[in-house]
């Protein structure tokens, strides 16, 4: 007999109910290869810098950088001493207005706080570049400040002294020399002449020398001896003024002098003359109480002629000399003598002459009077 009665069934329970579950719809995110290599360098490379950083920093405390610039190098390292700091200059450039090794510039800057043992960066002067003092004598102050501006110079100190070589507010003296080197920025002290106004070369040209050499010597200006030019033709009037050394409105010093050019004139204009012929010398007539002398036919002497007078060109050269000299040029002839050229020159040119000459004739050259030359004409 089985013991087994029918199975016993459990009463469900009763659970809440919940509601159903909507299926799940996630995002989807999409991984860039190129980014992520890109984020894991810069994380490398941040961790090298900061392992590196770490490693470099100098150790110490804190200091101020004292300001190296206006230093010499030397004065600059003893302070950088002092402060438990390094020099290390990094560039060279010259400087009109710093010597050699002064420091220039520096980083980091002055005021700054480093570490003890930082290691600072400086510029230090070369010094200043030399230029070649230029020549100031004669030049007032004013062109003496120009010449030196451009050649990166300065006018330095100005002394007068009394001098009557050189107008007043020239020139006379300079230091350093014309021509030597000196540092560019420098100064070159001048001294000045206090002395006899500024004077100025009148103008002459156009003057007769006589007139000219009045006019000279009532304003105090000198004059050399004239040059005279040869004849030439379409030349000005004899004795003008054509040319002057120095030219007009030029300043003059006190012992300059003015040399003239003056004209030797244009050649005469030769005029003809009619040929006088042999003039017989009439026989005399004895009285007829007396005994007829001799003829001069039955003498056998010949008629006596009147000198033939004619017309020529000459050329003479004047003999050359150094110095100027006193030249005379004659004409001798039936006539007698006359001078045809007489002027105190250096001579070496040549001169033309339209004469008469009566029979026969000489030219004679004198130099300081004494005759050198004679020639037949």
């Amino acid at each position: 007999m089985s013991l087994q009665g029918p199975p016993h069934r459990r009463r469900p329970r009763d659970y809440p109910q919940t509601p159903p579950r909507r299926p799940w719809r996630g995002f989807r995110v999409q991984f860039n290869p190129l980014a992520l290599v890109a984020g894991a360098l810069a994380i490398v490379a941040a961790i090298i810098a900061l392992i590196a950083f770490r490693i470099l920093e100098p150790t110490g405390s804190a200091v101020v950088l004292p300001r190296f610039a206006g230093m010499a190098l030397a004065d600059a390292r003893r302070e950088a001493a002092s402060v438990n700091v390094n020099l290390r200059v990094v560039a060279h450039h010259p400087d009109s207005h710093a010597a050699k090794d002064v420091v220039l510039g520096q980083y980091p800057a002055p005021g700054e706080h480093v570490r003890e043992g930082r290691t600072v960066d400086l510029i230090v002067s070369d010094g200043p570049t030399s230029s070649e003092v230029p020549s100031l004598s004669g030049l007032s102050l004013r062109d003496a400040r120009v010449a030196l501006g451009n050649a990166h110079l300065e006018l330095g100190a100005v002394t007068e002294v009394r001098s009557n070589e050189l107008a007043a507010g020239r020139i006379l003296d300079q230091h350093p020399d014309a021509h030597s080197q000196a540092p560019e920025g420098s100064k070159v002290d001048v001294t000045v002449a206090q002395g006899r106004a500024e004077v100025y070369v009148p103008r002459f040209v156009g003057l007769s020398l006589a007139f000219a050499q009045s006019a000279a010597h009532s304003i105090g200006v000198a004059l050399a001896p004239p040059v005279w030019l040869p004849i030439a033709k379409n030349a000005k009037p004899r004795g003008t003024v054509v040319a002057q050394d120095p030219l007009p409105g030029q300043p003059l010093s006190s012992t300059e002098k003015v040399t003239l050019s003056v004209s030797g004139g244009a050649p005469a204009t030769p005029t003809p003359l009619p040929t006088v012929p042999p003039t017989p010398v009439p026989a005399s007539v004895a009285p007829a109480t007396e005994s007829p002398g001799p003829s001069p036919e039955a003498s056998g002497a010949t008629p006596t002629a009147a000198p033939v007078a004619r017309s020529m060109r000459i050329a003479v050269k004047l003999p050359p000399s150094a110095t100027p000299k006193r030249i005379r040029v004659a004409l001798v002839d039936a006539t007698g003598s006359r001078d045809l050229y007489d002027e105190t020159t250096t001579g070496g040119f040549t001169l033309s002459f339209d004469v008469t000459v009566t029979g026969a004739g000489t030219i004679q050259t004198y130099v300081n009077g004494a005759l050198t030359t004679s020639t037949q004409l």
